[in-house]
């Protein structure tokens, strides 16, 4: 049950700033109904989640529950959603937090607000940043994740707005985040995510923040070859050699850059061993039909040469001039078989 709003109470809203954590929970517990009150609560968590010390202490109060909670009361209020998605990103970036988020059904909130409002672009931004910083948690998180079509709404996303450079950049590092297990791969290769990725670094090639997070999205998915073949069907190869050549200064795109095509070039190898060990393996049955043939010419040889010889003895009977000749001829023929 709500408490009645006081002189105090106003009061305290009106001075957020100035509140502990602790006050601002109690508050949200007391007035969990009143939309109001709970809006602009959650503004003021979410500015103070963008620091650590913060982060931790959100969660040893059990902010996260208490999130999430207004977040599925208020569900049809755009600004709590933005501002509670924002929050659970920050406190997500350390991988505990992240782990509580899961098990408090956080993602399912997150995925939840953002198909609720598919043209909200805050939402749609603060969406992907959760989802890429609770991906870089664990597979447990990662497969809950992929399981409730999350990579399905991130690519939604990025498509519906190729111009919100925010929502690229989150997308990509959400993305390369996920891109950790083949499955997860093989699905944002299915979704045409190697596609949004390429699109959106070259649509923003002074973004280093874009071009970065594209790196390592790229690198991660071309662990497979097949994966690897499309990257390079679609100039992977070329967006990324551009990307470390625009920014020489930047060490994550050229470490990033270099994993990616480090990467392909493993498995564009790989490939080209096995197409190298299948030519062997036809050189040896050729050379195996060429000793074969070589065996019957020899047999062939060695009948004709017992003809010949039963031939020469005749002739050598038969004649009676120049034996000796005819004996020297004779072996010259016989090399010569032989």
């Amino acid at each position: 049950m709500n408490s009645a709003v006081n002189s105090t109470t106003t009061k305290q809203i009106e001075n957020l700033k100035q509140l502990p954590l602790k006050d601002l929970f109690d508050l949200m517990i007391n007035f969990s109904n009143d939309e109001n009150i709970q809006e602009q609560l959650i503004l003021e968590i979410r500015k103070r989640s963008k620091y650590k010390k913060n982060a931790n202490e959100i969660v040893e109060l059990k902010g996260i529950e208490i999130i999430i909670k207004s977040m599925n009361n208020f569900s049809n209020n755009q600004d709590i959603q933005e501002n509670g998605c924002f929050a659970l990103a920050n406190i997500a970036l350390e991988e505990k937090n992240a782990n509580e988020i899961v098990e408090l059904k956080g993602i399912e909130i997150i995925i939840k607000s953002m198909n609720n409002f598919p043209n909200n672009q805050d939402i749609q931004e603060n969406g992907c940043l959760a989802l890429a910083n609770i991906a870089l948690g664990n597979e447990k998180n990662r497969n809950k994740i992929v399981e409730l079509k999350g990579i399905e709404i991130i690519i939604k996303s990025m498509n519906n707005f190729p111009n919100n450079q925010n929502i690229q950049e989150n997308g990509c590092l959400a993305l390369a985040n996920i891109a950790v297990e083949e499955k997860n791969r093989n699905e944002i290769v299915e979704l045409k995510g190697i596609e949004i990725i390429i699109k959106s670094m070259n649509n923003f090639p002074n973004n280093q923040d874009i071009q970065k997070n594209g790196c390592l999205a790229l690198g991660n998915i071309a662990v497979e070859e097949k994966n690897t073949n499309k990257i390079v069907e679609l100039k992977g190869i070329e967006i990324i050699i551009k990307s470390m050549n625009n920014f020489p200064n930047n060490q994550d795109i050229q470490k990033y850059g270099c994993l990616a095509l480090a990467n392909i070039a493993v498995e564009m190898k790989r490939k080209s061993k096995f197409i190298f060990q299948n030519q062997n393996q036809n050189q040896n049955q050729n050379q195996n039909q060429n000793q074969n043939q070589n065996q019957n010419q020899n047999q062939n040889q060695n009948q004709n040469q017992n003809q010949n010889q039963n031939q020469n003895q005749n002739q050598n009977q038969n004649q009676n001039q120049n034996q000796n000749q005819n004996q020297n001829q004779n072996q010259k023929i016989n090399y010569i078989f032989y």
